[in-house]
């Protein structure tokens, strides 16, 4: 009984560590509106400020309270699977082997391979790992598409929220630069005129974090942008993808700018800036370049259905 009492007690204690950069964020959004509304009081940047505020609160909630989407039923291993995999006499070609089998079996669209060239699968959940799945030791369980775990939303960023997290990146940057623009002038007033007529100290720190948090958006968000005009997600660049053909392609899932961008966002522009779902797929099927010397073509940004497979 001890043990599980400290059990639960450590739980608790690393489920709250989590959730510090979650609240200490949220404190800081909190500060901001008090910050901007009632030390400032400008009646006209007010309107566009709260727009802002709003799109890039639902945009961090959805990012936060929108569950990782974990593998179907169908991918999980049952225990007469288990005990094959296990066999003391089955080599590790064997066991790639069985693996093969039951893909086959039970027709799952599985392209990728592990470094060693069989399957992948995971031992923590006991499923075979869909293509560009991966375990997320934080959240204790496979994600789709994963991308990373950010401990800014103690949250996984995978084929379930990732155009959420780039929306919310989008519209921090642009709250952040909202506020630096409209707190400029009494930025600088702060080192020349005595008497402002706002709280001197409030507007400084304002602009100094607004313009520390928007830098760092606009940078990450960049990033992620780039990466998903790629169709790559952050793993992928550390580890190339590799196929069950024995071929490797840091670009497999590739297949045009515009492309790439309506998998994530979806078709409908005015749709596709907002924190609402527009992601393209299921997060388990997924089209490859066919021909990788029609690089160049994607390169441009276009796409052809030559150049495009579904693989299944």
């Amino acid at each position: 009984m001890r043990s599980r009492g400290k059990n639960a007690c450590s739980r608790c204690c690393i489920s709250f560590v989590n959730w510090l950069p979650v609240i200490f964020l949220t404190l800081i959004i909190a500060w901001s509106y008090y910050a901007f509304v009632y030390s400032l009081s400008i009646v006209v940047f007010l309107v566009f400020y709260h727009i802002f505020l709003a799109i890039f609160a639902w945009s961090y909630a959805k990012v936060i309270l929108e569950p990782p989407k974990s593998p179907p039923s169908e991918f999980f291993l049952t225990n007469e699977d288990w005990e094959s995999l296990h066999n003391v006499h089955s080599s590790q070609i064997e066991k790639n082997s069985i693996i093969e089998q039951l893909v086959e079996a039970r027709n799952l669209p599985i392209r990728m391979v592990g470094r060693d060239g069989g399957i992948n699968v995971c031992q923590i959940c006991g499923l075979i790992k869909p293509d560009r799945a991966h375990h997320c030791s934080a959240c204790g369980k496979c994600v789709l598409q994963l991308d990373h775990h950010c401990p800014w939303t103690n949250n996984c960023v995978g084929f379930h929220n990732h155009k959420y997290f780039i929306i919310f990146l989008g519209w921090g940057t642009v709250y952040c630069l909202y506020i630096v623009c409209t707190s400029a002038a009494y930025f600088f007033q702060f080192w020349t005129v005595v008497d402002l007529s706002v709280d001197r100290f409030q507007v400084l720190f304002l602009f100094i974090v607004a313009a520390m948090f928007g830098l760092c958006q606009l940078a990450l968000g960049g990033y992620h942008c780039y990466l998903v005009g790629r169709n790559q997600t952050t793993l992928e660049t550390f580890s190339t993808p590799k196929f069950r053909d024995g071929s490797s392609d840091p670009r497999a899932f590739d297949l045009g700018r515009k492309v790439n961008l309506q998998e994530v966002f979806g078709r409908n522009c005015c749709l596709a800036i907002l924190p609402v779902k527009t992601t393209l797929g299921d997060g388990i099927h997924w089209r490859y370049r066919s021909n990788r010397d029609e690089l160049g073509l994607l390169e441009n940004g276009n796409s052809s259905p030559t150049a495009l497979a579904t693989g299944f």
